[in-house]
């Protein structure tokens, strides 16, 4: 399931987590400021390569981070990248793309016969 990893600066901190609904979080870290998030289906599994990424930035046993601000732009696009794959995503897929292409065609043909063919057939007749 899709959730949410969210990077909120509250001062020199730096908040990293992951929820589903992200306004209770920024609601709950108040008067912090949110820097980036991305939704994603494995957003457990990149929080903890954030982890590791800056766990000498880490402050023990807290999801705070005391960033430089190369660790940050650099969280930042590592947010910004992971999420860069899934921009272009189709709208329609499987099943609901297979309808609405069928869908599609039936009504162009439609349109075409009443307007082009029809007319035609008429003056023959």
């Amino acid at each position: 399931m899709e959730a949410y990893i969210y990077l909120i600066q509250n001062g020199d901190l730096f908040n990293i987590g992951t929820t589903r609904n992200l306004e209770k979080v920024q609601e709950l870290l108040k008067p912090g400021k949110l820097c980036g998030y991305l939704k994603i289906k494995d957003a457990e599994g990149l929080c903890r390569n954030i982890y590791l990424r800056y766990s000498e930035a880490r402050i023990p046993e807290s999801n705070y981070f005391r960033l430089t601000k190369a660790q940050l732009l650099e969280c930042q696009l590592m947010l910004k990248n992971e999420g860069g794959n899934k921009y272009f995503e189709p709208i329609f897929k499987g099943p609901t793309l297979f309808i609405i292409f069928f869908s599609a065609w039936v009504l162009l043909s439609v349109i075409i016969i009443k307007i082009g063919v029809d007319p035609i057939l008429q003056r023959l007749v």
